[in-house]
């Protein structure tokens, strides 16, 4: 393993397996205009560079989700480490699923001095708005060399996406998080989401 590769994998490693604070989401998202709809059957995609990232943020949904009684599987078992970065085979992959709904989350790098405490809702940046195009673009982004070395922060983005009009219904964004200080879990956060979910009508309460 490249050491630029290695000391991200460390860097995210230690934030997944930090210690238990309080933790909150600090901004949402629901798409306007449409009453939300409990998902019936959903696919969990963790995207990370690391195969063992990938499972705990996957595993970690699954768990959540179906303590609420939901159906859910990991995009890992239907998609192994390679074709990760095809469109197209992730594509083929929801469709054969049969799944309703599509959980994409990752750890987004922010930096000290651009983190601002956001108004509880935020609007999307246009290119969200369709599941494809921002499943590309999250990939690209974290599998470019050196992308977590560049920030002292990370805040877990969630976004949840329509199968059928592959179109964004709800996105969230966790806290800052630390992970050379011992603040929260991905397992505390991850039920953040989950309960959020469910209140707001995406799942069964």
């Amino acid at each position: 393993m490249r050491p630029a590769l290695r000391a991200a994998v460390v860097f995210l490693l230690a934030l997944l397996a930090a210690s238990c604070a309080t933790s909150q989401l600090t901004s949402t998202w629901t798409e306007p205009g449409r009453t939300p709809k409990p998902f019936k059957d959903l696919v969990v995609f963790g995207v990370a560079a690391n195969e063992t990232v990938r499972h705990v943020y996957e595993d970690s949904f699954v768990a959540a989700l179906k303590a609420r009684g939901v159906r859910v599987r990991p995009g890992y078992s239907l998609l192994p480490e390679g074709g990760l970065g095809d469109v197209k085979t992730v594509r083929k992959a929801v469709e054969f699923s049969g799944a309703d709904g599509v959980i994409v989350t990752y750890l987004a790098g922010q930096n000290a001095e651009t983190v601002h405490v956001p108004a509880r809702n935020y609007v999307t940046p246009s290119l969200y708005g369709g599941l494809y195009p921002y499943y590309g673009l999250v990939y690209d982004n974290v599998t470019e060399p050196g992308y977590y070395a560049r920030f002292k922060l990370l805040q877990l983005e969630t976004n949840v996406y329509d199968v059928a009009r592959q179109k964004l219904v709800w996105s969230g964004r966790s806290q800052t998080l630390d992970p050379r200080s011992e603040q929260t879990t991905i397992n505390e956060v991850v039920e953040l989401i989950t309960g959020a979910l469910a209140q707001a009508g995406f799942l069964p309460r």
